[in-house]
């Protein structure tokens, strides 16, 4: 075996559009229209700069439910210049673009494998030089459900490297997409390098010496369900080490969840909660949103929710005249934003805000105590927090695809969770008061 290079990416969804959160402006119309395109774009780019042997597709070329010619003519152009640099591709078809998806559609060029669907086939990687360098090992989709254990039967060769493309959402529950483990995944010691796609966040599952597991994440996020960074791994199998997986960036809109902490807001009103999210979307600017990007150049515009939090005067404002209240402050912060290098992007403001509650009236409160013991457990105790929140998400999802319905509500990870906690917390203090008062 010798070294190899490949790039690694899934969940393309070509032909899919950003949700900004209703109408933007026409100066950014090719910026949001054109975001996910942009990203493949670069993707392709990555490969002829990094010289890689070929390109690994995990599935979900397409967007099923946005199909189009624009999408398809685009990919194979794309695809056309790696073949021009002798780059192949390697793809799958996912539950967004099964294989029954494809009847119509343009043919891709030559460079472009698509594995069938009928069970796992294997497929051998040549150099430029005609050198036999990898066996790739896969099986597309034929329908948007998947219920067959593809990946058991993979199988590699002796003394070179064998990689496994599979379209899978990764745990116990999943009857929809392969079912699949990692521990079943791990028990296959043929298999070097499992490429893995549907997951939208990247994640390094696992690597070892020969081995890893691995989901890229998605090039570009499409709402806030698909936060933080997107991009690609470039991966390199080196014999007898663990493999070299490093991020790359490539999108230029980036979803972003902001808290703002209204307690400063003492007799405060709209204008004062104004000025305090203009001040932190300055200091976000200035500190690149504090994501550590490898080209920060790169990022055009952030979109962002401005999540209120805490305890202030101003919470009585914004319950009372809600819908003009955000309305005045939506507007003055695209105004402010819109214009600015890389644009601060305002898709919603969400109100978790509550009136002030002068905790000491219920230090003495039996059920008080309680409640902050509960809280403590909570943020201390790591194994009862992941059980909280295994349990929690499966009520959350309401959907066995993490794709599907408004991703802002399914969406639960240790920070929202962090967010319904605080929340109920401030919901049974306010009942306690209430009843304190109650006559």
């Amino acid at each position: 075996m010798r070294k190899i290079r490949f790039l690694h990416t899934a969940d393309l969804h070509l032909g899919s559009r950003l949700s900004v959160g209703g109408n933007y402006p026409p100066e950014l119309t090719s910026l949001f229209d054109n975001a996910i395109y942009d990203a493949f774009n670069r993707l392709c780019t990555e490969a002829i700069e990094k010289q890689v042997d070929f390109v690994l597709i995990s599935g979900d070329v397409y967007d099923g439910g946005s199909r189009s010619v624009k999408a398809n003519i685009f990919f194979n152009e794309q695809c056309e210049r790696l073949a021009s640099h002798n780059i192949p591709v390697y793809v799958i078809a996912g539950n967004h673009d099964p294989l029954s998806f494809y009847r119509g559609l343009i043919p891709p060029p030559e460079n472009v494998y698509l594995f069938g669907g009928d069970g796992p086939e294997s497929r051998d990687v040549y150099d430029k030089n005609g050198e036999l360098i990898a066996v790739i090992s896969a099986c597309s989709y034929n329908n948007r459900a998947e219920s067959r254990k593809v990946h058991l039967d993979y199988k590699g060769k002796a003394g070179i490297w064998n990689i496994g493309l599979l379209h899978t959402q990764l745990e116990a529950e999943n009857n929809y997409y392969i079912p699949a483990s990692l521990q079943e995944l791990l028990a296959n010691k043929e298999i070097n390098y499992w490429a893995l796609g549907h997951l939208h966040q990247h994640d390094v599952l696992w690597r070892e010496k020969n081995r890893a597991v691995v989901y890229p994440g998605i090039p570009q996020g499409r709402d806030m369900g698909e936060e933080g960074r997107g991009g690609a791994v470039l991966v390199e199998l080196v014999p007898d080490a663990e493999p070299e997986i490093s991020f790359i960036d490539l999108s230029s809109v980036i979803y972003q969840r902001i808290e703002i902490p209204v307690d400063s807001i003492n007799k405060g009103n709209l204008i004062d909660l104004q000025r305090l999210i203009m001040e932190i979307g300055e200091e976000l600017l200035m500190n690149k949103c504090y994501l550590q990007l490898n080209n920060e150049q790169l990022v055009k515009a952030y979109v962002i929710d401005w999540v209120l939090i805490g305890r202030s005067d101003v919470s009585q404002i914004l319950k009372k005249e809600k819908e003009e209240a955000f309305e005045f402050l939506l507007d003055s912060l695209r105004e402010n934003f819109t214009s600015r290098r890389p644009v601060l992007w305002t898709r919603k403001i969400v109100d978790r805000t509550g009136l002030p509650i002068d905790e000491s009236l219920l230090e003495n409160n039996p059920i008080f105590q309680d409640i902050e013991k509960i809280a403590f457990f909570l943020n201390e105790n790591e194994s009862f927090k992941e059980e909280l929140l295994d349990e929690l998400g499966l009520i959350w999802s309401g959907s066995p695809d993490h794709e599907e319905g408004d991703p802002a509500l399914f969406h639960l990870n240790d920070n929202s969770l962090q967010a319904i906690l605080r929340q109920a917390r401030q919901a049974i203090l306010e009942e306690l008061l209430t009843r304190r008062e109650a006559p």
